[in-house]
């Protein structure tokens, strides 16, 4: 009786081993064949992109000369930290001196000319004020003594303006920030006829961002506003968070491919990073239950997109909406319903016999 029953429970544990197995054998073959379950699950919509880091508008400065001259010291060395207001080079400042001196010879000149003549013109008005000067001599001396008052002014002008000129032999810093390049060298002369000699560029390492180049397929699914994330082949295991702040409202085509520049403000880490380091993007929508299936199933036809979903032993193709997409997996719209089959690769025809054997 014991054996009987042992034998009996053996059985049904053999069967249910035989059954299990059969069944994961089912699923493996069915996954393997390219057949996929529509289901409804916790969807982060993700767009994955490449990008740079890049400094931001304004962070680069070009520091040059607004006289030319001949650069006789020049204080600057690539990677130099700067503060605004540092002198990082003095042009020859002998002929700028003596330009000014004869502009200050020419105020003293002009206040001479200017109270000789505001001495004549008092004197006249006090005789005719008694009578004994015409009142023509009167008017005379008054426009003499404007044109000399005018004059005084031109002359003090042009020495304020020849003071400026030789200020600026004196190359200073308008910006703190590190220097990144240096253009000119001392004994060069250098020429500000039509446009400012660069002398050094300087940067501000801490106004980076991130600029992620996002296809025209994905750009629908990014906002203002948005999280994001990148990392950088110099620091390939750590995430830098992000904030998406502007996207442009005109694309960049390259080889016929649409993209979109999208900016990112960069929230963390910021003193680690360096302009032009290449970027791994994935722009993070909200977390919400949706319907989903493998984005392999999804293709694209003169009407959209479409699937090929199972109806008994037959396929049909199914117009879809499709919403935000990962790499593995899209957000359906429109168009199935939880519980659908849908072939995720090779062609109906091929395929529709192992559609009828699962």
């Amino acid at each position: 009786m014991n054996k009987s029953l042992m034998v009996i429970v053996v059985v049904v544990l053999v069967s249910a081993l035989v059954l299990t197995a059969s069944r994961l054998t089912r699923t493996a073959e069915r996954t393997a064949s390219g057949i996929a379950v529509v289901e409804r699950r916790d969807f982060t919509p993700r767009v994955v992109s490449t990008g740079s880091v890049r400094l931001e508008a304004g962070a680069r400065v070009n520091v040059g000369a607004r006289v030319s001259g001949v650069v006789e010291r020049l204080v600057a060395y690539d990677g130099m930290p700067v503060q605004a207001g540092d002198t990082i080079a003095q042009l020859d400042r002998r002929e700028f001196v003596a330009r000014l001196a004869l502009a200050e010879a020419s105020v003293a000149e002009g206040k001479a000319v200017r109270d000789q003549a505001q001495a004549g013109y008092d004197r006249v008005r006090q005789l005719y004020e008694t009578s004994a000067a015409a009142e023509e001599e009167l008017i005379t001396m008054r426009t003499t003594l404007e044109a000399a008052e005018a004059r005084l002014s031109r002359a003090q002008t042009e020495r304020d303006l020849r003071a400026i000129e030789l200020d600026y032999t004196t190359v200073r810093t308008p910006v703190s920030g590190q220097v990144a390049s240096v253009s000119t060298f001392e004994g060069e002369t250098v020429a500000s006829s039509f446009a400012s000699p660069t002398f050094v560029t300087i940067i501000d390492p801490r106004r980076l961002e991130c600029i992620s180049i996002v296809d025209e397929t994905d750009i629908g699914g990014v906002t203002v506003g948005q999280r994001a994330e990148f990392t950088v082949d110099a620091y390939a295991d750590r995430i830098f968070p992000g904030e998406v702040i502007s996207i442009a409202p005109d694309a960049t085509v390259l080889a016929g491919v649409v993209n979109y520049e999208v900016r990112i403000r960069i929230l963390e880490g910021v003193a680690d990073l360096k302009p032009q380091m290449t970027a791994n993007v994935t722009i993070l929508g909200e977390s919400a239950e949706t319907l989903t299936m493998p984005s392999q199933a999804v293709r694209q036809g003169p009407q959209g997109a479409y699937v090929w979903r199972r109806n008994n032993d037959n396929l049909e193709q199914v117009t879809i909406q499709t919403g935000a997409r990962r790499l593995d997996v899209t957000e359906i719209r429109s168009g199935l319903v939880q519980g659908d089959t849908v072939l995720t690769s090779g062609f109906p025809e091929a395929d529709m016999n192992r559609l009828r054997m699962n």
